[in-house]
């Protein structure tokens, strides 16, 4: 399986999880926490993650690992 393929099924994974609690995943509005913080938000004080999925790592060595991924509305900007 390709890197590309990879990130084709953690998107279908995500999308699925997201589905279940009635959320409507865009590609764009669930991110981790590293990722927010490179977009220049944090999430707000005592926030949980809204879903915690079991995603592919890239590489030659995948595994199943699991990511919390936050919405944008439980994160904020930071100066």
């Amino acid at each position: 399986m390709s890197n590309v393929n990879v990130l084709i099924l953690n998107r279908k994974i995500i999308y699925q999880e997201a589905a279940k609690k009635g959320f409507n995943y865009t590609g764009d509005n669930l991110h981790t926490y590293s990722d927010w913080k490179y977009k220049g938000f944090v999430p707000k004080r005592r926030q949980r993650a809204f879903i915690k999925p079991h995603l592919w790592t890239r590489g030659e060595n995948r595994r199943r690992i699991i990511v919390g991924l936050f919405r944008l509305d439980q994160v904020i900007r930071f100066n």
